[in-house]
């Protein structure tokens, strides 16, 4: 029950406070230890001059979402590295990106991304390497702790 309630709250928390998602017109709508489910409209603001969804925006929503899947794990990242496979165009109403913990240790954690259209097409697939910015905290913890004992 604690553990839903802090997964709603760090969806509020990324829904409300990133201008970045609210102009972009993403929105997180499901996240939970290591995962994360992030929803992006389609509009002509987001489209190539092919009519498709520019690359940027799916590399953004794909960010988006590995940075979710990665807050989700009680520990606050940036983005280290990030790559990204273009499978087909990007069409539809909605983009969808899921984001999957592959690997976590103490200073980074890996993420691999998937982003569908709304007829569940995949569009994409990325792989994103977050930096824990808690990493000096959580060693000086540790020292402490052994100088107790």
């Amino acid at each position: 029950m604690e553990i839903e309630k802090n997964n709603e709250q760090l969806m509020e928390r990324l829904n409300s406070s990133s201008m970045f998602l609210q102009s972009n017109d993403m929105r997180v709508t499901e996240v939970r230890q290591g995962y994360a489910k992030v929803e992006m409209i389609i509009d002509e603001q987001i489209l190539n001059i092919h009519g498709f969804v520019h690359g940027g925006a799916l590399f953004s929503l794909a960010d988006t979402v590995a940075g979710a899947a990665s807050f989700a794990t009680g520990r606050d990242s940036v983005t280290l590295t990030g790559t990204i496979n273009y499978i087909k165009p990007g069409k539809g109403g909605k983009l969808i990106g899921i984001a999957q913990e592959i690997s976590r240790g103490r200073t980074t954690g890996v993420y691999e991304v998937f982003i569908f259209n709304d007829h569940n097409t995949l569009l994409s697939r990325a792989t994103f390497t977050m930096f824990f910015l808690d990493s000096d905290r959580i060693k000086a913890k540790k020292q402490q702790e052994s100088k107790i004992k």
